[in-house]
């Protein structure tokens, strides 16, 4: 846990931490902060930090909570579907030894957040579909207040949500008459609608809402019509976190099994259809058939609308990890036991490793080839974990730790918090006013809360906003009216080469900028403006009104090597 508390904030975190200032100040939502989502989790964080303030630390002491509750609310839909109580302990060691040792990437997520509410609201429908409710036409309204938080975080939840209420009514249609089963979903419904409601008075109370739906009208469309191709985003479900996703190869053909065991194509009562017993426990009674039906809906449509909506980020795999694990554990399977003694092993033969060149070349051709497996120590087993753990206790999420446990540390969108501290003690005696900073680069958004200041434009993540093609002249716009005064780049936009950064052959005497950067970027903003200041990887401009900006744009991130070759702004 101290290690856990230390990690450093993902740029996604800074982000909606920007949001939640703007939400306790009295800004107005889209309008000051740009953000393509819905502001249910800004909201949440605006409501930690108005409870508990500032400290990350105590943000991702918050976000544990919220695991833990996640992980509760399977324990007991594990035990529902026939699983033991040492399976259920072999549940809560795999999510232990998974959640907290993933990159700092999947922490302090919306669709990490969003799966409480929605599985609490999975577990009133497990109730329901089992008869177990004194006022069983109330619970649905119940449950979709539950539904509708979780759509605030993130509208995708209605997947999973949909999927679940489809079972669940095939199994309630098979003992009721359709006139309930319908008046169970107008209380969902209805539900769902009492949570949206005073989201949408807050938006139109503070002046919100017409930035909300310029945003989701105008330029979602143009955002959400890039999300990679479908045959890498379903990949990416069984190779996302290795080794822990090979999971999923089992969690498919299980939840397959548990909708086949359930009948779910059928509206009349029966016997479970029969499985094959060798892979798969047949349920001991209708209530674990019920049960195992409605966590296999929810964890396949998840699956699915991980594959076909969302973009192939990490932190969207781990609730389809968690439900996997329930799946198994469902079945009395103990893969935490699997996984704990497979990082037993892999650490030893790590360890060997380093004293054994053969072994080496032997672990490295096998982490190379394979894209769900890899020989890797688990952080548990690293001796830096280890070593870092006192100072944990002691100094807290310093910059030297976040920089020391981060796992993406030399990737454009993370930062390097002891540089970022060199760069807020250069500017602090500016005395910058609200939009005289601008933050060009992801990784240098910590800088706005670092300093206390309001960004030069509503635009904080500029490498996102530009993928919108049809809006880069209006963000360019922008910023050339902004009020900037100083600009902050980051040099690990411009090469995929890391540790150019530093060679001595990168620099040349007399100008502040490296070798690499060819002619035609140096001609772009922010390289036109005067640099006053270098820390590491970061750069501060001074605006000099008698230097044309040139060009406003941020390459993607995969064209960083062709950046002399061509034109990048179509």
């Amino acid at each position: 846990m101290p290690v856990f508390l230390c990690l450093p904030p993902w740029t996604d975190v800074t982000l909606y931490d920007m949001a939640a200032r703007s939400i306790l100040r009295g800004g107005v939502y889209y309008r000051d902060v740009f953000d393509t989502n819905l502001p249910g989790f800004g909201w949440c964080l605006a409501a930690v930090r108005a409870a508990l303030g500032p400290g990350y630390e105590l943000l991702r002491a918050v976000d544990l909570l919220v695991v833990g509750g996640i992980v509760l609310a399977l324990c007991g839909w594990v035990r529902r579907c026939g699983g033991t109580g040492y399976a259920v302990a072999w549940f809560v060691a795999a999510a232990v030894l998974f959640y907290p040792f993933t990159s700092e990437f999947s922490h302090i997520q919306r669709d990490v957040w969003m799966m409480l509410p929605a599985l609490l609201a999975c577990r009133l429908r497990l109730r329901r579909v089992c008869a177990e409710l004194a006022k069983p036409l109330a619970a649905p309204v119940v449950e979709g207040l539950l539904w509708g938080a979780a759509v605030w975080i993130k509208p995708h939840v209605v997947v999973p949500a949909l999927a679940v209420w489809l079972v669940s009514a095939v199994l309630i249609a098979r003992r009721e008459p359709g006139r309930r089963v319908w008046a169970d979903f107008a209380g969902l419904v209805l539900g769902g609608l009492v949570a949206g409601a005073p989201g949408v008075v807050w938006l139109v109370a503070t002046g919100a809402w017409p930035y909300f739906l310029d945003i989701f009208l105008n330029w979602n469309p143009d955002y959400l019509s890039d999300n990679g191709p479908l045959p890498q985003r379903f990949g990416t479900v069984f190779n996302c976190f290795r080794p822990w996703s090979n999971l999923q190869f089992v969690a498919v053909p299980i939840a397959l099994l548990a909708l086949w065991e359930t009948r779910v194509w059928s509206r009349h009562a029966g016997d479970p259809a029969a499985v094959p017993k060798r892979v798969y426990r047949p349920a001991a009674s209708e209530s674990e058939v019920a049960a195992r039906a409605l966590l296999a809906a929810c964890y396949l449509a998840w699956v699915a609308q991980v594959v076909l909506v969302q973009k192939a980020f990490d932190y969207v795999h781990v609730p389809v990890t968690f439900l996997g694990f329930a799946l198994v554990a469902g079945q009395r399977w103990c893969a935490g036991f699997a996984y704990l003694l497979w990082f037993a092993l892999a650490g030893l033969l790590t360890h060997a490793a380093d004293t054994v060149p053969l072994l080496r070349r032997g672990a490295d051709a096998f982490n190379d080839g394979n894209l769900y497996v890899k020989i890797e120590n688990h952080p548990l087993t690293t001796p830096l974990t280890w070593e870092l753990w006192p100072r944990c206790w002691r100094e807290g999420g310093s910059s030297d730790l976040r920089d020391r446990l981060g796992v993406y540390t030399d990737v454009h969108c993370a930062a390097t918090w002891t540089d970022l501290d060199a760069v807020a003690a250069f500017l602090r005696p500016k005395r910058l006013g609200p939009g005289e900073l601008n933050c060009w680069h992801d990784s240098t958004h910590p800088l706005y809360l670092m300093l206390d200041l309001d960004p030069a434009t509503r635009y904080m993540h500029y490498g996102t906003a530009f993928t919108i093609k049809s809006k880069r002249a209006t963000i360019a716009r922008a910023v050339i009216e902004s009020r900037q005064r100083f600009v902050v780049s980051d040099l690990l936009w411009t090469t995929w080469d890391r540790p150019a950064l530093t060679r001595p052959e990168s620099w040349r005497a007399g100008d502040p900028l490296p070798t690499w950067l060819p002619p035609r970027e140096r001609a772009r903003y922010p390289w036109t403006q005067p640099v006053v200041f270098r820390s590491g990887r970061y750069v501060v401009h001074k605006i000099d009104p008698a230097i044309p900006l040139g060009p406003v744009r941020v390459p993607f991130w995969t064209d960083l090597d062709r950046l002399g070759a061509r034109d990048m702004d179509d």
